[in-house]
């Protein structure tokens, strides 16, 4: 069918990866008739695609507090910024106590960053210097409602890196609810996006952050990776706009621009 071989391209120049392309093509040829026509088909294509992408988890509150969040990712991805983003969202949106913690000795930078959001924010911050040294932080901030935990970013080759992220997130005691997200960039290419999710996945069970949509015109990878991972997504990001560029996924907008729309 022709439409459905234009469709397939359109597809693949938007980077979705062929096996994904051809899973979701071979799903739609399963349901759609010789003589169904173009708007059902695009229509059936279209809830497909929203059904692979799944229901986006934001941040999400128990009965415990503080609830305490780590963001990890390779370097470079905007992680930083991203936490200042969620920060500002549920503190001057939601009405939240937040505080932010930073446990990355590798980067100075980071620290004055991080500690530039939080006094402008007016919330606390610290750093954590060692895995052993992170109950005790929290303890400290135990009326809070949501702790955000800035890790080292690393690249997927250094195991040494990983180790320390993955004492850092297993230290935490056990009363205390967490989430981890993984933060990685819409620009990345596809083979390192998937290097990425299976270092990061022995870490933790993650949910996805995409930064950076605003850098790329081709978003294949969003859906290649949450496939690829299994993973909830989360939040976007689009620009380096503290508290505004940040979104929870919008999953209707990115379907209709993979398939060709604005």
């Amino acid at each position: 069918m022709k439409f459905l071989k234009m469709i397939y391209g359109i597809m693949l120049e938007n980077e979705i990866n062929e096996k994904y392309a051809n899973v979701i093509l071979e799903d739609i040829e399963k349901v759609v008739r010789g003589g169904s026509s173009v708007d059902y088909i695009l229509s059936s294509i279209y809830q497909k695609m929203i059904l692979k992408f799944g229901q986006p988890r934001p941040i999400e509150f128990g009965e415990k507090k503080p609830k305490v969040v780590f963001f990890i990712g390779p370097t470079g991805v905007g992680k930083t910024t991203t936490i200042a983003k969620v920060a500002s969202k549920f503190k001057l949106d939601a009405g939240k106590k937040v505080a932010l913690l930073l446990a990355d000795t590798y980067r100075i930078a980071a620290a004055e960053q991080l500690k530039t959001y939080a006094n402008i924010l007016d919330t606390p911050f610290s750093i954590v210097y060692a895995p052993e040294e992170l109950n005790q932080a929290i303890a400290q901030l135990a009326d809070y409602d949501l702790i955000l935990v800035d890790t080292a970013g690393f690249s997927h080759k250094n195991m040494e890196q990983k180790d320390d992220i993955k004492k850092l997130v297993n230290s935490l005691d056990k009363k205390y609810e967490k989430e981890v997200f993984l933060v990685v960039s819409a620009t990345a290419k596809y083979k390192d996006l998937v290097n990425i999710a299976d270092v990061y996945h022995d870490i933790a069970d993650y949910k996805l952050i995409f930064t950076k949509l605003d850098e790329t015109s081709a978003y294949g990878n969003l859906l290649n990776i949450r496939l690829y991972s299994g993973a909830d997504l989360s939040y976007t990001t689009n620009g380096q706009n503290v508290p505004d560029d940040i979104e929870l996924f919008h999953t209707q907008k990115i379907v209709k621009q993979l398939l060709g729309g604005k």
